[in-house]
């Protein structure tokens, strides 16, 4: 990954500024932003979602919301009709088949605006979210597409629920991922979360691959980076992502996130994932061939020892500086064994990934 710092269709159920100008230009000619979000059954978290939205400094009549559902049963979609009739500017459109790649399609043929944003709705974002992604496109014209940092909060204030949150974002849990977390200043990366874009990249290079029901925005950006494009990101542009707090919930999620960036590089005939992605089973591989072999053969019983010691004693210590930090002292428990549990189950979700006949190339 680069780490150069910048130099300089749906039915319709049809908000200035207190943060600084857009610099150059004044309000009312702001770029006119989309959001796109593809939703399904999130009654529990979309009526928060879409409160953070509202409370955007970007000026309100610059902006459209198309929230894009995949026919929710849960009264997802009585909470947005309800938030619809205060606010013109957000719209419901149906996407029958429930695939996110084709809710960000369909909800950017729907869009009118130049610049396309992408939010999901279990994330909370900085009432000055909008208005810092489009001036990291503004102040930066060699960027394609720029998206911030993000942060993760338990959906259940439990032990394990904490535990989750702060494994998934620690370096020993995500490898250091830049779009968890980032230095001081912006970066070109691969990709980022959610993402900023300007229009014309979708004019210029297609849309989201909808046969990929995961990592979609991955393999985009991988091609806008081939087509010449940049991705840059924001370490001042944040929000906050409610993490999984069901240990059920987490080992699907992990095994899916171990799975589709073999099965979509598969899909696409092209790795589009990152070297984080291989060290969990690189890891789980070596060390089941290691204890395999350590019956018989000393080395191999030395070397699989000193590996598990050494990845007790760092998931030990990890566990107790982030319980320190975060003043408390259940995760010095229940930490290492998240870590444990996400190397494991991400490891099988991409060795499945490698294997599932279902991944052939198209």
């Amino acid at each position: 990954m680069s780490v150069r710092r910048p130099g300089g269709t749906g039915h319709d159920h049809d908000r200035g500024a207190r943060a600084r100008p857009i610099p150059g230009k004044a309000l009312m000619e702001a770029p006119y932003v989309s959001i796109v979000v593809p939703c399904w059954n999130e009654g529990r978290f979309v009526g928060r979602f879409l409160d953070s939205v509202k409370a955007q400094t970007y000026p309100a009549d610059r902006v459209e919301i198309l929230l894009v559902d995949g026919m929710s049963a849960d009264g997802t979609r009585a909470i947005v009709r309800e938030h619809a009739l205060r606010e013109p500017n957000l719209r419901l459109l149906d996407n029958p088949g429930h695939s996110k790649s084709a809710a960000l399609n369909l909800g950017i043929a729907h869009a009118r605006g130049d610049v396309i944003v992408r939010l999901d709705v279990h994330a909370e974002y900085a009432p000055d979210y909008l208005l810092k992604c489009v001036q990291g496109l503004l102040r930066n014209p060699e960027a394609d597409n720029v998206g911030g940092i993000r942060r993760a909060l338990p959906r259940d204030d439990t032990a394990l629920g904490r535990a989750i949150a702060v494994g998934t974002t620690a370096v020993l849990g995500a490898g250091a991922a830049r779009p968890r977390a980032a230095g001081s200043g912006p970066q070109w990366v691969d990709t980022v979360f959610g993402g900023c874009y300007r229009r014309a990249v979708f004019d210029r290079i297609g849309l989201f691959d909808e046969h990929l029901a995961r990592d979609q925005d991955r393999e985009f950006n991988q091609r806008l980076r081939a087509a010449g494009g940049k991705v840059l990101l924001l370490p001042d542009v944040t929000c906050t992502y409610y993490a999984r707090s069901d240990l059920r919930e987490f080992c699907s999620w992990t095994f899916e996130a171990g799975y589709w960036p073999f099965r979509a590089s598969r899909a696409v005939g092209r790795w589009i994932g990152s070297w984080r992605n291989v060290v969990p089973l690189g890891f789980v591989l070596s060390v089941a061939a290691g204890a395999a072999a350590a019956p018989r053969v000393r080395t191999a019983r030395r070397l699989t020892t000193a590996v598990l010691g050494g990845y007790a004693a760092a998931a030990l210590a990890t566990a107790g500086r982030l319980a320190r930090r975060q003043h408390d002292p259940a995760l010095l428990a229940v930490l290492p064994v998240i870590f444990v549990t996400t190397h494991v189950v991400y490891a099988a979700g991409s060795a499945w990934g490698l294997l599932d006949p279902a991944a052939r190339r198209r």
